[in-house]
């Protein structure tokens, strides 16, 4: 992330609710809808290990927890240092001995190789300025056969919908240090072995599913 987008999300977990209503408006009132099914995609079992890039204040920590049991772990990663307090805030008052939470880079996030099962995105790639190099070292995270969902956003796709991108892409960039014309289905589907993508809304939002290959040796 940009030196200007650590600032502007700093900013932001200083105003939690105020972040609440930027996603209702940009999730056209279905937020909790389109967040159900991007964790259902994830398809998570009991004691999995799971990786959340960008994962803000912690807002889907209990959603992920619940999946994945007190045998599992969840581990949150966001290079807001606002943010990565405000996550591990939420896990410490909560007593939630099994999430944990790291400040860093998602593109160089220093975590071992095949070490989780699965990795969540949520709003948060189009939000990097290299968003190939942090699904690349979630691709490096992901254990053979592992799999990352991604729920984020782009400009409208369809018409009439697209009318409204001239005023919508500028304040959203504005507002959330977004990269409207970074391709995310794209570049997952470059990198892992099958993606498959929904889109929503006129296709402002989407969920894309990728997997990695079963090949043991798949980490090159």
């Amino acid at each position: 992330m940009s030196r200007r987008g650590q600032g502007l999300y700093d900013w932001w977990s200083r105003h939690r609710n105020l972040f609440g209503r930027l996603y209702d408006i940009a999730f056209l009132g279905r937020e909790s809808e389109r967040r159900e099914r991007a964790m259902e995609s994830l398809s998570l079992d009991s004691g999995e290990r799971v990786l959340e890039l960008g994962c803000g204040p912690g807002n889907s920590f209990a959603a992920l927890r619940t999946r994945v049991g007190s045998a599992g772990r969840v581990v949150g990663l966001d290079y807001s240092l606002g943010m990565a307090r405000q996550a591990r805030r939420r896990a410490r008052d909560k007593g939630w001995a099994n999430v944990h939470v790291l400040r860093g880079d998602a593109g160089r996030p220093g975590i071992a190789d095949g070490a989780f099962d699965a990795v969540y995105a949520s709003m948060s790639l189009s939000a990097m300025p290299e968003s190939e190099r942090a699904i690349e070292a979630a691709y490096r995270a992901l254990r053979p056969g592992g799999r990352i969902v991604v729920l984020d956003a782009q400009p409208f796709q369809t018409f009439p919908w697209t009318l409204l991108n001239p005023v919508v892409v500028p304040l959203a960039k504005w507002a959330t240090n977004w990269f409207p014309d970074t391709d995310i289905p794209a570049q997952l589907t470059d990198r892992f072995a099958s993606t498959k993508v929904a889109t929503f809304d006129g296709g402002v939002t989407f969920i894309a599913i990728a997997r990695k290959s079963e090949r043991t040796d798949d980490f090159g």
